[in-house]
């Protein structure tokens, strides 16, 4: 049987005071109070406003402008104002001409115009709303004889002319905004028919017998 010295002893003693001391240390430092997390940053989000609305939206008739919100023709002159100032720019660019047809085009920003000279030759025109300036040259339409002699038929069957016809049609609407007029053949008889919106941007059609100027039609 080994014996263990006394100094082997105590030198086993203080190697496990030692181990011990060392474990107390490490539980201790696992066992304290952690500190709490950092709490997140507040962000403040600003409140989205709501799209602002501005009541019922409604589309332009074909041939008004699309920010109109009433019969007016670009330059701020009323539509049938308008007319007549496209309609004089166009006669005064083909000498000794009828005009038979203007209509609005491009959403009001051009009058598109169609005279006929005495022998029947129509010519079309672009005129620019609100300032009457023609837009390029007069283009000669191809036509044959039997055009010619019915644009010369009905110049010379029409007893009122286009501002006669637009006068009429702004006493069936008043305040509206013509489109087009023009002047055509309907059951045998000679009418100039025009469309034009009215103050509540519908789109109505009249007819007027262009020998007497009776209305034929209206809607």
């Amino acid at each position: 049987m080994r014996t263990v010295s006394a100094k082997t002893s105590r030198r086993w003693t203080g190697t496990g005071a030692l181990a011990l001391g060392a474990m107390l240390v490490t539980t201790g430092c696992g066992s304290g109070t952690q500190p709490p997390p950092a709490a997140a940053p507040v962000v403040a989000v600003a409140p989205v406003a709501a799209p602002a609305t501005t009541g019922p939206q409604t589309t332009p008739a074909p041939g008004e402008p699309e920010d109109s919100g009433s019969p007016t023709a670009p330059g701020g002159t009323t539509g049938t104002e308008d007319l007549r100032r496209a309609g004089g720019a166009a006669l005064k660019a083909v000498p000794d001409s009828t005009l038979i047809s203007i209509e609005s085009e491009e959403n009001g920003r051009l009058w598109e115009v169609q005279v006929v000279t005495v022998d029947g030759t129509e010519h079309e025109l672009d005129v620019e709303a609100g300032t009457g300036k023609i837009v390029g040259k007069p283009r000669v339409e191809a036509g044959d004889a039997g055009d010619k002699a019915e644009h010369k038929r009905r110049v010379e069957e029409a007893k009122i002319d286009y501002l006669q016809a637009a006068a009429k049609i702004e006493a069936q609407v008043p305040g509206g905004r013509i489109t087009e007029l023009s002047l055509d053949g309907h059951n045998g008889k000679t009418v100039w028919e025009g469309d034009v919106v009215d103050s509540s941007r519908t789109k109505r059609s009249i007819m007027i017998d262009a020998r007497d100027g009776r209305i034929l039609a209206g809607r």
